[in-house]
Formats: structure tokens, sequence, C-alpha cells
């Protein structure tokens, strides 16, 4: 459990007639929210037939073990990326018009062409049984077996090989799109039942909560301060959507430094500034990575834009980063090590001919102010 401290209100007892200031004292508005670990794990098996072809080779196992090892990184760090922007309840995408197919060949059309990027070959496919982000997975499940990036459609098999076909959550014009086992068999509604990380799109709603409003044990329809700023600029052209965003946020004492948005929307800020564009390059502090933005002007300073391909569509978040942590039992992620910590990273397969590598992240992400942030919602 990690407690999270938030101070969304100053004491009163401020008077010009000290009686009053007497009389009206109040303490500082807290709030605590209490946010626990959730798990995430990745395996990644080496047979032992490649152990024995290459152990007069020891190059050419090194190469074969660190693809094997380093893809499986990438599976998870990109799991772990998307996880960032999302609300917990493990979606990765959403049906567009309806599933065809289920005899057992399935195809799906995402509502979203850009939520194509949340999918792989391989992955295992529930479906939500209402059209309510979080509710029940189904029983059934689809397996990817193809994805046409550019169109936003995903090609897989079917577990129900009937007549009949898939089951009706399946069929609906806005289903969720679960990986099977990051949503529990009763869904998850709240943050309590919740298998992933609570990400921007958790801390930062893009609309009001209400008055049951239960996040990490605190109602924040008390103060808005504890939901973040939300803009509606689907009225603007992105440029001063970003803009008008920016002073809002400032307004409320926030000074965001970054803002994260998908390509498209990165794109089309690109063409909207012209010839008044301003690139920065981004350079991470602990990793030889550096990424290109765009600068924007606000009232605290330069804001950062950089395109992100798991940020949801006409979304941008204006981050004030020193109010953000992603905290985390070591690195985010890492070799699972076992055998009273003596290293012990490769476990024998009980039922294979192969030795299992497990990649795993312990952890979730905190926000201590959330009224310093903001959720533009955009025309593009």
């Amino acid at each position: 459990m990690i407690p999270v401290p938030t101070v969304y209100g100053t004491p009163q007892g401020r008077s010009a007639t000290f009686a009053n200031a007497q009389n009206n004292q109040t303490a500082p508005a807290l709030a605590s929210f209490f946010v626990y670990r959730v798990s995430n794990y990745q395996l990644v098996s080496i047979t032992n037939e490649l152990l024995e072809a290459t152990k007069d080779q020891a190059g050419a196992f090194v190469d074969e073990a660190k693809l094997n090892v380093d893809t499986g990184f990438r599976n998870l760090s990109n799991d772990l990326a998307a996880s960032l922007f999302a609300s917990g309840t493990g979606s990765r995408g959403q049906v567009g018009s309806t599933v065809t197919g289920g005899t057992p060949t399935v195809t799906i059309t995402l509502s979203n062409s850009a939520q194509v990027t949340q999918f792989e070959v391989g992955m295992v496919l529930l479906a939500s049984t209402t059209l309510t982000d979080g509710s029940a997975p189904s029983a059934d499940f689809v397996t990817i077996t193809g994805v046409n990036r550019p169109a936003g459609i995903i090609t897989g098999v079917s577990s129900t090989a009937t007549s009949a076909g898939l089951s009706a959550p399946w069929i609906a014009a806005g289903t969720f799109l679960y990986i099977q086992g990051d949503v529990p068999a009763g869904g998850t509604t709240n943050t309590g039942t919740a298998l992933k990380i609570s990400g921007l799109s958790a801390w930062l709603p893009a609309a009001a909560v209400g008055g049951t409003d239960s996040f990490w044990g605190v109602n924040r329809s008390a103060d808005s301060r504890l939901q973040g700023v939300f803009y509606n600029g689907t009225a603007q052209p992105v440029e001063e959507a970003l803009i008008d965003a920016c002073s809002l946020t400032a307004q409320e004492g926030g000074q965001p430094d970054y803002c994260f948005t998908n390509f498209s929307t990165w794109a089309a800020l690109e063409k909207s500034l012209g010839s008044k564009v301003q690139y920065v390059d981004v350079h991470h502090q602990e990793a030889d990575i550096a990424f290109a933005g765009i600068k924007i002007h606000a009232p605290y300073g330069p804001v950062t834009v950089i395109p992100d391909r798991s940020c949801q569509a006409k979304t941008a978040y204006l981050l004030q980063m020193d109010t953000w942590k992603l905290r985390s039992l070591g690195a985010s992620p890492h070799i699972l090590q076992y055998g009273e910590y003596e290293g012990l990273q490769g476990l024998r397969v009980g039922n294979s001919d192969a030795i299992e590598i497990r990649l795993g992240f312990y952890g979730n992400l905190i926000c201590n102010a959330p009224g310093f942030n903001c959720n533009v919602q955009l025309s593009v």
C-alpha cells in the first residue's frame, strides 16, 4: 500500500475582523489516496535443444537467448507504457461496428484504427459482457492470428467453433476488448478490483466524477482539484485548445511542463503551427534515448508536446511532471529472481524441455497533486 497525501484546500480562518477569523478556523483540506501495487508478468522460455545446439558456441547461445529475453522485455514494457495512459480496467480497444465470422475465423474492426497499436499476433482476447469499460469478461475468447494495422482490423480464431458463432458480447459495437487475465472474472468497477495500473485517464478523468466516486478510497467529488482539470477543446484547433488548457491549468495553480498526445494530434499541431513551429530534443536522464517534441508557450513557461502511440485518440494530457511518480519494487520491469535471493533467474519448466525466464513488475502510478494537471479533449 502506497499512501499519497494530497492538500487540496488551504486552512480557513482569515478575516478583516479578528472575531470572525477566530471563529471560522478550519484545518487544511487533506485527502490521502491509498494506492496498492499491481503485478504484471512476462514469461520467456528457452528450449534445452537450443542450449545443447549452442553449448560449444557461446556467442550463438547468447544471441538467441538475448533475442528471446529482449523481445519479452519489449512486450512487457509496451504493456506498461499503454497502462500509464489507461484507466486500470485492462481494456485495449473497442469493437467498431460488428464482429464477423466466429466459426472459427473472426474479423474485428476497431472503433478507432489508432487502437491497433495495442494488439499483437498471439494475444488471447476477451470481450466485455456489457458496453461498460471494466464489465465482466466473456467466457469465449479470440486468439489473434493477423493484424491489418493501416485499416485497424484484427483477425483471429474463436474458441466458439459452432454454427452460431461468437456469443452476443462480441457482436455489439462498442464492446471493450481485454487480454485474458487482465480483468477479474467479475469485472472491475473501481480501483479496489483493478488488476492493471491506474493510469492518466484514471487520475485525470474526461468528465466530472459523481457523488459516489471512490478512487483509492477518496471521493473526489468533494473538490475538482482531486480529479484534475478538464478542458473541452473539441470546437477549437489543436494549438488554441492546448494554449487555453494551459491557461486554465495555470489558473488552478498548475505549472505543466509536458504534454502527451497521440501521433495524429501531434501531426495536426505541427501543421497548424506551420512556420511558427519550434522543435525541441528531449533527452532521458537515465537512458540514451531522445525524443523530438514541439514547444508551445504557457503562462508559467514552455510546454513540450511529445507524441506517444499509447495515448488515446483526440486526447492530450498536460502534466506537471514533478507531481507524478511510477512507484515500483525494483526496476520497471525486471527479471524476477528466486531462491532466497541467490540470483536464480532461470527455472526448469516442469512440463517442457526448456528453462523459463520470468520478467515482472510490481507497482503503480501515483500523483500528489491531480489538480495541477489537465485532461484535454480535442477535435483531432
